[in-house]
């Protein structure tokens, strides 16, 4: 027999066992299939139903007699009867077939459950052995890189030093041009914190005025003079500026490795059982612009060549400059009173206008309370025209009651309406008076809101220019520290 059918044939005897003790399972009676649960397939359900021909009569006393079946009825006999409540769609045997295939689908999902337990275990048991190797493997490699970057990192160290030292030999000949330059950027400083400060004042009060020119002016020559400072500095520090970017070359690449090499010693000292470990999304990919090994040795290697070459090149450089540094310190302290004499003009025009807004502003004040006292007396004169208009009103509602022919048009009538009139016309000469007071007002209210802006954007001002951009240009350096003698 071949092995195939071999262990086909095993398999059909191992679900036929199975089908067997499930059925004794639940039916003592039952004997490997001789006498099957009520649930499953019976031996007579192969047998031809001897009543397969004969029709079926209504069932219940609702049937209609209208039967419906499907196509398996004709194997089975089964005539279903249809009426009000329910409709009979399979046959016993269908329903014993279904039950038989729900137990082999099952037994076969618990064959397979068996074969995923020891496929599993073994799986599990490979890998384990596997990955441990690997990990002891590479935390040694990791060590082995760790103790190479101390190496180099102790070796970029010590050139450090040395470059460091011959630096600190240049500096001394430059640093009155350095302290020059530093002190420079204070006027730079004062001048934009006054340009800034008064980007501030507010609405109006925004103007492009003559110390707005000057203070442009000022950056503009501090600009100019950094620039040539620094044309002279340029030959004079030339070499220095490859000493410093010698050292820094050297310090990156020092502070590289030394993050490298801490990197590298934490991780020869991570386990399965640190607390730091986790899952890191992305941590396998390879970028791009990593490099190899042998040009991470070429690199180190070359920049130690290059500082040391560099080092070896360095001289001393002297460069005179007094003449420079006079002139520049001439030039901005000539601005420097330029710009404060524009702000004092300034300042002067501007109390000059607020001295008028505020009397302009007091006289409004006086002007708007009279106006509202004439408003309030205006009210009170067409509130006392009221009771002239009562009694006229009623003379003339009293005389309309007058008999017949009594009640006629005579010339205490006609007086009566006249004198209403001319209440009337008054009343309304006072009103249209009144509204012109009340307008008057309103114009009054609204110059005096203005007044008060106005003031309010002159004090802004002139807190602005006096208490912050004077209060600024105060700590000007002198033109001893400009050329580079003192300190700020």
């Amino acid at each position: 027999m071949p092995p195939a059918e071999g262990q086909e044939l095993l398999r059909e005897q191992r679900e036929a066992s199975k089908e067997g003790h499930f059925a004794m399972s639940i039916d003592p009676q039952a004997d490997e299939f001789n006498n099957p649960p009520c649930y499953l397939p019976q031996a007579e359900d192969a047998m031809p139903i001897k009543d397969n021909l004969q029709s079926m009569g209504p069932i219940g006393p609702w049937a209609t007699g209208k039967v419906d079946w499907s196509p398996m009825a004709g194997l089975t006999g089964t005539r279903p009867v249809v009426d009000r409540y329910s409709i009979t769609r399979f046959s016993p045997n269908e329903w014993r077939a279904k039950n038989l295939e729900t137990v082999k689908n099952t037994n076969k999902i618990f064959d397979r459950t068996m074969k995923n337990q020891y496929s599993c275990k073994t799986s599990l048991d490979r890998i384990t052995s596997l990955v441990e190797k690997t990990q002891t493997e590479t935390t040694e490699m990791v060590r082995q890189r760790a103790r190479l970057i101390d190496k180099w990192k102790t070796t970029l160290g010590t050139a450090i030093k040395a470059m460091a030292d011959e630096i600190s030999t240049l500096e001394e000949e430059r640093v009155r041009l350095k302290k020059s330059l530093v002190i420079l950027g204070l006027p730079e400083s004062i001048a934009k914190e006054c340009i800034d400060k008064r980007c501030g004042r507010p609405d109006t009060e925004l103007v492009r005025d003559t110390p707005e020119e000057e203070l442009v002016k000022e950056v503009a020559l501090i600009a100019e003079i950094r620039r040539l400072l620094q044309k002279t500095l340029e030959d004079f520090e030339q070499q220095q500026v490859e000493n410093r970017t010698a050292r820094q070359r050297l310090e990156y690449d020092w502070s590289d490795k030394k993050e490298a090499y801490e990197i590298d010693s934490v991780n020869a000292h991570l386990h399965n059982k640190s607390l730091t470990i986790m899952f890191r999304p992305g941590a396998i990919r390879q970028p791009p612009e990593q490099a190899s090994e042998q040009y991470w040795e070429h690199f180190s290697k070359e920049t130690l060549e290059e500082c040391e070459k560099c080092r070896q090149k360095s001289v001393k450089l002297r460069q005179t400059l007094n003449a420079t540094l006079l002139n520049a310190a001439r030039d901005l302290r000539t601005q420097a009173d330029v710009v404060e004499k524009a702000f004092v003009s300034r300042i002067n025009c501007t109390q000059e206008n607020l001295r008028r807004f505020e009397i302009d502003l007091r006289d409004c004040l006086q002007k708007l309370a009279e106006t509202e006292t004439r408003i309030e007396n205006l009210h009170r004169a067409v509130r006392s025209f009221d009771a002239a208009m009562k009694v006229a009103q009623t003379r003339m509602d009293n005389r309309s009651f007058r008999p017949n022919v009594e009640n006629c048009r005579d010339a205490a009538q006609q007086h009566l309406i006249d004198e209403v009139a001319t209440i009337q016309s008054g009343v309304t000469a006072m009103l249209q008076e009144l509204d012109e007071a009340e307008q008057v007002k309103t114009k009054l209210m609204q110059t005096r809101s203005t007044l008060e802006r106005e003031i309010m954007l002159k004090r802004r001002t002139l807190w602005i220019d006096q208490e912050r951009c004077m209060l600024l240009r105060s700590h000007y350096p002198s033109a001893n520290a400009l050329s580079g003698y003192a300190s700020i």
